[in-house]
């Protein structure tokens, strides 16, 4: 008889996935949202960004830590998130049709449009997962 190899398992942890991908949109939404905002950091639109920030990265730190309540931070941060991307996109298309140009012009609504969708993949992602457990 042939000794059959045995690798461990790594232990389940629901919500790895949002929580990387949290990880991963943090560290690309941080950076470049800080820059744009640099002139007003204390202003009300960054300050909403900062506390879903704080909501993902809560989230993905309990999930990383083995505590299963890090899922419901990880949905409240992604919703809150994809709020505020929405709102955005729709601040900056109300510009553009009063006859505004944006600060970056096109480049704004592409990277609140990728980001609005990168959120709500991570919401859904989230709440798929949440409810299978």
């Amino acid at each position: 008889m042939q000794p059959t190899s045995v690798s461990p398992q790594r232990p389940s942890r629901p919500g790895r996935g949002s929580a990387a991908l949290a990880v991963c949109f943090l560290s690309v939404s941080v950076v470049v949202e800080t820059a744009y905002s640099w002139r007003n950091l204390g202003g009300a639109y960054f300050l909403v960004k900062v506390a879903g920030w704080i909501l993902l990265w809560w989230g993905a730190m309990h999930v990383r830590a083995g505590n299963p309540r890090g899922m419901t931070f990880l949905a409240a941060g992604w919703a809150w998130m994809a709020s505020n991307f929405w709102r955005a996109i729709a601040d900056r298309l109300a510009d553009i049709g009063a006859g505004q140009t944006l600060r970056l012009g096109s480049v704004e609504i592409f990277f609140a449009g990728g980001c609005f969708a990168v959120c709500l993949a991570g919401l859904i992602l989230t709440l798929v997962k949440a409810n299978r457990n």
